[in-house]
């Protein structure tokens, strides 16, 4: 069964986070390939600096050298809000045969019981959350938000790859201690005050930027 991961974002830039997270996801689950899915309008922050095109563009970029990515514009496509939930069950209904994982980072996963009917989003894919060195773990649990982890986890986290594709769907796996210390924010920031970003994002990326001057102000 192919194993099919997708993984969601504003990607305003992408920088070498993202691709850190992609890569140990791939890496971790075998995965046949990922998909980079960037969000057209988010549902619970300001929306973008850069266009849907351009940050396409940046991660087509980005990803030319990662064969095991895939850039999909699916989100940009739809119209109205891009829940992940409706991302998703799209991927689940063009690939039926699929074993789909919904990778995140590790403060996307403690804020997931505010997600749009987040529930939901067992019916069509395992999860994979990626947690950074010294993150708490196991989460906070001392409020609603919390108790919602708790219950999740005890009910279906699972302890290794081979245990997620037992099933088809459903289960949660955290890769622990994937070192990612960038931000899309800071890396704005950066490029807005003149300094350096050459660590943190692809050359490539760095070039696009510049010739269509953006986040400059």
């Amino acid at each position: 069964m192919m194993r099919l991961g997708v993984m969601g974002g504003m990607f305003d830039p992408v920088h070498r986070g993202h691709l850190v997270v992609a890569r140990a996801a791939v890496s971790a689950l075998s995965l046949d390939r990922l998909h980079l899915v960037p969000c057209a309008t988010p549902n619970h922050r300001e929306g973008a600096a850069a266009s849907g095109e351009q940050r396409m563009a940046m991660l087509e970029l980005a990803a030319a050298s990662e064969p095991d990515l895939v850039v999909d514009d699916r989100e940009l496509r739809r119209t109205g809000v891009s829940y992940s939930v409706d991302t998703l069950r799209d991927f689940h209904q063009q690939f039926a045969d699929a074993a789909l994982v919904f990778v995140l980072g590790w403060d996307s996963f403690l804020s997931l019981p505010r997600w749009h009917r987040w529930q939901e989003l067992f019916s069509y894919a395992h999860l994979c959350a990626v947690s950074r060195p010294g993150v708490a773990w196991p989460p906070p649990m001392d409020d609603a938000d919390g108790r919602a982890l708790r219950k999740l986890l005890t009910q279906r986290s699972v302890p290794d790859a081979q245990a997620l594709f037992e099933r088809t769907a459903g289960s949660v796996l955290v890769v622990e201690n994937i070192e990612q210390d960038i931000s899309s924010t800071k890396v704005r920031r950066a490029l807005r005050e003149g300094q350096s970003t050459g660590e943190w994002i692809d050359p490539a990326v760095t070039e696009y930027i510049a010739r269509h001057g953006l986040y400059c102000n």
